[in-house]
């Protein structure tokens, strides 16, 4: 940043160059006789500070960049970047914490800090941030409000739930078609085995003609509760036949496997055998390490078929143009879904892995911990 801003005050320099160099230059009498008219130094400098102040000015009422805080150029959307980022993010909130700890009254920094943490996947922490960020508001703030219903979901702790419920349906009474409420409203509803709710939430959605990598989240979340979208391909999470004990044949078998391929075996910690459920949802997903959003490639079995074998290739993505290759190191998730939701519910057992890219294809995951 620091040389683009050289760059910029070299070209205003220049500019005042151009402008102010003819005011200075003494010129010849028009005729024999006439005095030489004399410098125009008072006008040259009004002007060399008028041009140069406005452009101060200009570009920092223009420009995007948080000159009130810098540390804003460096954040992640989410759902991008790389290991390396996630590690530039981990640097960002400390930042963070550190200046938040000196300046506790910042109302736009607890956002900032709130957004950082959700890059990261901390969504406890994050509905913390939001809070105090709310909390030093002098106006409510229906998006900041949004924004804390956002993590109050994604924390995973039923006892939130009313609050982001209530955010929520404030933020719809709004504005109906508001597609941060009607996407969480749903996901809820889902959790809660409101079928209907979550279908109309995520229909109106789909009428608003959401990107394509969007609406296929959209219709993979749909054919998760049972709805089939027309005109929709089989989402990928569907896709995957719930067929495979160990030694028999892999899930996925129904998609031919292309590109990079990873060959997992996913079992469960006898610790945890006495917390597994029969008939409740297997989900293996496949996501870039510390990176959030939708999984890169995912597949459905159900608890019954474990210790199970799966096959997750790039015939598994599940949004177009981003596929196990198109990155480096891919975590593989197994999670037993006890309440039965495609969200991350507390009970659900877990397991985890990473393989590196070029590393072997077979992969063991063992479900051992449980979701707080």
């Amino acid at each position: 940043m620091t040389a683009f801003i050289v760059f910029c005050a070299a070209l205003a320099l220049s500019a005042i160059f151009v402008l102010v160099f003819p005011l200075l230059r003494p010129l010849p009498a028009a005729a024999k006789g006439e005095p030489i008219v004399p410098k125009a130094t008072p006008l040259a400098f009004a002007l060399a500070v008028v041009v140069g102040t406005s452009a101060i000015l200009v570009y920092a009422n223009v420009s995007n960049f948080p000159w009130n805080d810098p540390l804003a150029a460096t954040a992640v959307p989410a759902g991008h970047g790389s290991a390396s980022d996630a590690q530039s993010m981990e640097q960002v909130v400390a930042q963070l914490e550190e200046r938040l700890a000196k300046q506790p009254s910042d109302a736009e920094g607890w956002r900032m800090l709130g957004r950082s943490y959700l890059i990261t996947g901390d969504a406890r922490k994050a509905a913390g941030a939001y809070e105090r960020a709310a909390s030093l508001s002098s106006t409510k703030d229906p998006a900041l409000e949004l924004d804390l219903a956002e993590a109050l979901v994604l924390s995973g702790d039923p006892a939130v739930l009313p609050r982001a419920k209530a955010i929520i349906a404030d933020a719809l009474k709004a504005d109906p078609n508001s597609q941060k409420a009607l996407w969480y409203e749903g996901l809820m509803a889902a959790q809660a085995g409101d079928k209907a709710t979550a279908e109309k939430d995520w229909m109106k959605l789909l009428e608003q003609n959401p990107p394509p990598e969007i609406r296929e989240v959209i219709v993979n979340q749909l054919a998760s509760i049972g709805v089939t979208v027309a005109g929709a391909p089989a989402p990928a999470m569907a896709a995957a036949s719930a067929a495979g004990s160990m030694g028999g044949p892999a899930a996925g078998d129904g998609v031919a496997p292309k590109g990079r391929t990873i060959n997992v075996t996913v079992k469960v910690d006898p610790a945890l055998a006495g917390k597994l459920r029969p008939g409740v949802p297997l989900f293996i997903s496949a996501r870039e390490p510390g990176i959030p959003g939708p999984p890169i490639a995912a597949v459905r079995l159900m608890s019954d078929d474990l210790p199970a074998t799966v096959t997750l290739s790039d015939a598994n993505t599940m949004i177009e143009g981003r596929d196990l290759s198109s990155v480096n190191d891919v975590e593989i998730v197994a999670r037993v879904a006890l309440a039965g939701s495609v969200a991350m519910s507390s009970g659900d057992l877990l397991g985890s892995a990473v393989q590196k890219k070029g590393g072997d294809s077979k992969l063991e995951v063992v479900i051992a911990k449980v979701q707080p």
